[in-house]
């Protein structure tokens, strides 16, 4: 197998398109369970359009002028359009939101700040004494990192200072590919050789410090950097980001259905083709084209009919290609074969925990089964199982 397609550098690659307004938006909700914006009502970028209860997920806005069409749990539907004018007497209609002054909050009053953007402070704030920022692009084909490095320097700096002082880390570790010669001044820098997996965060981690442990660490991303430091830039609402469309990397409002990525990029999706949100390696196939893109979606594929023999339900011959290829040294052949007959405590046993989701064994598997799939599979019947017996714990105790 040829070991070039996973290499994860691609040099800059310019700096980012700045994506044309789509005829329409499909705002994502993950259970933002209160709406801001009914059906019908019009709309202007940076505006509220619908917050969660928990303090920790940000809420959503609109990035783009225009009327509400659907509003559903799973998402709001805003159709782009020039909004009429006020009527005679009345005060103009609103355009924009006024930025929210970030620099003098700190603590509760910053977290709070930031969740009102947009920000999903969770992953930021976690407990930890190390900090690491993996910059390196995710999977192969993902182009982004580099340029961002470059032409967006200024915003992954905003991302990071603000990183820091939200983050109880002691110390900071920019984690950058080999040959890398982007500087960060205060924070120590390590070079990860730059072939997938070597991008995964576990193996990030193990790489500086030498343990395979993530205890004590928190990893954050540069996709979710950038993120953070263009509101920390802005003080405005997270409203856009950066997608890597077949590497074209746009920036795109979040909700642009991919189809309307895909026709900037001038990709046309033809009878058999799969579309991938996220990399080609761990990324999730849609059959909607409609669907919006998500504040953390990274990059849009499309891999053509014939390409690659489709997944298939056939059975495990024992070949031990998965094994052979598998960073985290268990036996994916063995988990799958558990998760297809409902055998979960055996898939505890065989450690289903230690995988870091790389996909290497589907993309190595001679049977074209789908082993990342059945890890998934188990890893949320395990889930929901141990979600069962604290709510029985609980009840117990009341």
């Amino acid at each position: 197998m040829n070991k070039n397609i996973f290499i994860l550098t691609h040099g800059d690659t310019g700096a980012f398109e700045t994506g044309s307004v789509p005829f329409e938006v499909r705002i994502p909700l993950n259970g933002h369970g209160k709406k801001a914006v009914k059906k019908k009502a019009e709309v202007y970028p940076g505006l509220l359009v619908a917050d969660h209860s928990n303090a920790k997920i940000g809420d959503m806005h609109s990035g783009i002028t225009g009327v509400v069409t659907e509003v559903t749990e799973k998402h709001v539907v805003i159709k782009a359009q020039e909004l009429a004018p006020a009527a005679d007497g009345e005060d103009p209609k609103p355009t924009g939101v006024e930025p929210v002054a970030l620099a003098g909050l700190e603590g509760d009053e910053l977290r709070a700040a930031l969740k009102g953007l947009g920000v999903d402070i969770r992953p930021l704030i976690r407990r930890c004494d190390l900090l690491v920022i993996n910059a390196l692009n995710p999977e192969p084909g993902i182009t982004y990192a580099e340029s961002m490095l470059v032409h967006a320097k200024s915003t992954v700096n905003a991302g990071l200072e603000m990183l820091k002082r939200l983050s109880p880390a002691s110390r900071t570790v920019v984690a950058l590919p080999s040959a890398s010669t982007a500087a960060f001044d205060g924070t120590d820098i390590a070079f990860i050789n730059p072939q997938y997996p070597n991008s995964l965060d576990e193996l990030v981690v193990a790489s500086i410090t030498g343990k395979e442990s993530m205890k004590g660490v928190n990893v954050v991303d540069l996709h979710t950097l950038y993120n953070l430091g263009a509101v920390a830039e802005s003080g405005m609402p997270l409203t856009h980001t950066v997608v890597c469309v077949e590497g074209r990397n746009i920036v795109a409002p979040i909700g642009t259905p991919v189809g309307a990525l895909l026709k900037e990029a001038s990709i046309e999706v033809a009878d058999g083709d799969s579309v991938i949100m996220g990399g080609p390696m761990r990324g999730e196939a849609t059959g909607d084209l409609n669907k919006g893109i998500a504040k953390d979606t990274k990059a849009v594929f499309v891999v053509p009919a014939g390409v690659f023999q489709p997944v298939s339900d056939h059975a495990c011959f024992s070949c031990g290609a998965c094994v052979q290829h598998c960073p985290s040294r268990i036996l994916p052949n063995m988990i799958s074969r558990y998760v297809e007959f409902n055998e979960i405590d055996f898939c505890r046993q065989e450690n289903i925990g230690a995988c870091i989701e790389c996909g290497l064994c589907t993309f190595y598997c001679p049977a074209r089964r789908p082993m990342l799939q059945f890890i998934r599979l188990g890893k949320h019947k395990i889930a929901l199982e141990e979600a069962q017996v604290a709510a029985c714990a609980l009840q117990v105790d009341e």
